[in-house]
């Protein structure tokens, strides 16, 4: 279940194209609500309403053509157990991050390529072995040489 409090206040997060994305969110859910709390109704809430209104026609014939039964989605991924540890995550190129800026202009543009050149086979690497962590770390020292 999912509310929208004071539904009537124009705005950003309550314009009708808002709207419809968090409904059509919540709507993933065969059992999925959206309750609107409102003083009163404004054209955002009344087009938001229509369109939904309009989809979930749609999908009702849809599904009644093919003989579609709405169900949750799931998934053949196991479930992670989270695995806290001290120990530090060992790291390629520790010296490049500590003078972040004058040993990242230092660089030429050929040692650039080299060194993400190898970061990206370290990153591939990290993420086949579901290493995400590992993976992210090296994700941020390649931005931090490319500059993105």
């Amino acid at each position: 279940m999912l509310a929208i409090l004071d539904a009537d206040k124009e705005g950003f997060l309550r314009s009708s194209t808002s709207m419809i994305q968090i409904i059509g969110r919540a709507s993933r859910n065969p059992n999925g609500e959206v309750i609107l709390y409102a003083d009163n109704f404004t054209e955002s809430m009344i087009k938001s309403l229509r369109e939904t209104y309009r989809r979930r026609s749609i999908q009702e014939k849809y599904n009644k053509t093919y003989h579609i039964t709405p169900s949750k989605a799931s998934s053949n991924v196991k479930s992670l157990e989270v695995v806290k540890t001290d120990e530090n995550l060992p790291q390629g190129f520790d010296s490049l991050t500590r003078g972040k800026v004058k040993r990242l202009k230092r660089m030429t543009k050929a040692e650039q390529a080299i060194i993400t050149k190898d970061l990206k086979a370290q990153l591939d690497e990290a993420i086949k072995n579901r290493e995400f962590e590992k993976a992210a770390a090296i994700r941020d020292q390649i931005k931090e040489i490319t500059g993105d």
